[in-house]
């Protein structure tokens, strides 16, 4: 701290993280011994001006050998003793390291600009460089002069800059590169600070996040906007038919699942029947899906072996060459000879009926 003692003003027992400090008494005497600790400076301050700056080193205060003290020695009343008001202000011009920490809203991303809450924080090391101007743009608004003020300012003040120059980003470039972020903004702020007297050495950001909710906004959009991400959301959309279906009394949420997502449907179907086909190739056991509640079946089969529905044949698309299909279905006009819900014969009648007349369910 400053003390003054038998006119001795100085800085004693500065601290490695103290950046200011203002000398407890303002009645200067004409002949007073000043010392400035090496990498810092003392301020004379007259009412709310800046008088002068003293560098480093030992200084008798007379207007011989400070000559911009003359107009004070001039204002001073009685002999050469007289005090006359001053405030010495000691500031450190060494390098300090500081925190930053913002909680502000970013873009997800360039096609998906949907607002994501940004939590994010750094360090960085700053100095004053221009003592006049950081005592104008800074020091003169402050009601008091202590490191917690300057420190907080320096907070507030770099914090402001951050979320300017963050939140013109996406989160996910964010992420993709927090060190060419980090240099980016670096350089984009480094102008608001000399304009205040300080240097801003170095910035870097540490980390940056978002809520888990968000972050699962961004990787669904980020999976479905992929080259195959139509297709898995898709696949997961009849999944959860699937179990619907399958969790339905009797398969009552059959008609309605086909008659809602009758593509998805016929897109699940045809994956089936590929399967067959390759399984077929390959020499492997048949099987197809069952359109009720998505059960494998060895095929052909009568009767699904988990919901219990019969394999419907109308209009279904069926491996070439199934010795099954051609037994079941024709494509003559007779139209059915065994009816695909409950395997009664119909050949004897002259055409296939709109409704069995052994299940009543609907043929055509």
């Amino acid at each position: 701290m400053a003390e003054k003692k038998d006119n001795v003003v100085f800085w004693k027992d500065q601290g490695p993280d103290d950046i200011i400090y203002k000398s407890p008494d303002d009645d200067l005497r004409t002949i007073t011994s000043v010392t400035v600790p090496e990498h810092a400076v003392a301020l004379f301050i007259r009412d709310g001006q800046l008088q002068g700056v003293l560098e480093p080193g030992r200084h008798v205060v007379t207007s011989a050998n400070i000559p911009w003290l003359t107009a004070l020695y001039n204002k001073a009343l009685g002999f050469r003793d007289t005090p006359f008001k001053v405030w010495i202000v000691f500031i450190s011009l060494k390098i300090f390291n500081g925190k930053w920490g913002i909680r502000s809203m970013i873009k997800a991303a360039k096609d998906y600009e949907v607002p994501l809450t940004l939590m994010a924080n750094g360090d960085f090391q700053f100095r004053i460089s221009d003592v006049p101007v950081f005592y104008t743009q800074v020091l003169g608004g402050m009601r008091s002069y202590s490191t917690g003020d300057i420190n907080s300012f320096m907070r507030s003040f770099i914090n402001e800059q951050i979320i300017q120059q963050l939140t013109n980003m996406c989160y996910m470039d964010l992420m993709g590169g927090l060190e060419t972020a980090s240099s980016s903004t670096k350089i984009l702020i480094d102008p608001y600070f000399q304009q205040r007297g300080i240097e801003l050495l170095s910035l870097k950001i540490n980390e940056a996040a978002t809520t888990e909710e968000e972050k699962k906004k961004v990787f669904e959009y980020l999976q479905f906007s992929s080259k195959n991400g139509e297709a898995f959301k898709r696949y997961e959309v009849m999944d959860r038919m699937a179990d619907a279906i399958g969790d339905s009394q009797g398969g009552a949420a059959m008609g309605t699942g086909m008659l809602l997502f009758p593509q998805m449907y016929q897109q699940l179907n045809q994956q089936s029947v590929q399967g067959v086909q390759q399984g077929q190739a390959a020499g492997q056991p048949q099987q197809i899906l069952c359109p009720y509640c998505g059960q494998a079946n060895p095929y052909p089969y009568k009767f699904c072996n988990n919901c219990g529905k019969p394999m419907p044949q109308p209009n279904q698309q069926m491996p070439s060459g199934s010795a099954s299909v051609t037994e079941q279905q024709t494509a003559t006009d007779a139209g059915f000879k065994i009816c695909p819900y409950c395997g009664q014969d119909l050949s004897g009648l002259k055409k296939t009926p709109k409704f069995c007349p052994y299940c009543a369910e609907q043929l055509q």
